[in-house]
């Protein structure tokens, strides 16, 4: 009965690696040594995921992005709470629309007597916090945030604004009427967890149409 020979383990050794790649849909890296095959052959003992893991898996960063933090230089003790402000000054678009759709819809939800069009209005706040985490998908709950609390403060200005409110002296009153409000409401936060899922959902899309490509040219 012939011997198995080193070489011949190291061979299937490498065959049994690039058949582990291509399950995973690596890019095959050639590596003869018997070192890498004998290390790549051992076991590994996998992770078990989380909960919260396993209904949102890790989505990787947009491709072909520019870097949002490219010009980004401070590096003093509050850096996380400085590069929030750059980010948020480079693209203020992602913000600043979603807030007038969004102060729009929460000022006809407090006047609307009327439980569907209330609704509706609703939903339409909903949509502009989700259209500021996709735009903003550098920081996508920062953004969503940032537009609640924005478009409370255009909120509290148009209704201090109204000629009523004006002539009564209320005017000031209603403005933190409807800052108090958004936040005793759970809004800001509310608009922060649609920002980030709207900024998940697109990094998980992009991740999958990726994967889809590679594996056509194949």
């Amino acid at each position: 009965m012939p011997k198995t020979t080193r070489r011949d383990a190291v061979s299937r050794a490498n065959a049994r690696r690039r058949s582990r790649q291509l399950e995973r849909g690596d890019e095959l890296v050639e590596d003869g040594s018997a070192e890498t095959a004998g290390a790549d052959d051992r076991p590994v003992k996998q992770q078990r995921p989380s909960l919260l893991s396993s209904i949102f898996p890790p989505a990787p960063p947009l491709r072909d992005k520019p870097d949002p933090l490219a010009g980004f230089t401070y590096d003093g003790p509050l850096h996380n709470q400085v590069a929030w402000l750059y980010l948020l000054a480079n693209n203020p678009r992602a913000w600043l629309l979603p807030a007038i759709p969004w102060a729009a819809a929460q000022m006809l939800t407090l006047i609307t007597p009327i439980a569907l069009p209330r609704l509706i209005f609703q939903m339409a706040g909903v949509l502009a916090a989700l259209a500021a985490g996709w735009i903003g998908w550098q920081k996508p709950w920062l953004f969503g945030l940032v537009t609640a609390l924005v478009g409370s403060i255009i909120q509290g200005i148009f209704m201090a604004l109204v000629p009523g409110n004006i002539q009564n002296g209320t005017a000031l009153q209603w403005f933190g009427y409807s800052i108090v409000a958004a936040i005793a409401q759970l809004s800001l936060l509310y608009a922060a967890l649609m920002g980030w899922y709207a900024g998940y959902f697109r990094r998980r899309l992009a991740a999958q149409r990726s994967t889809g490509t590679r594996q056509r040219r194949r």
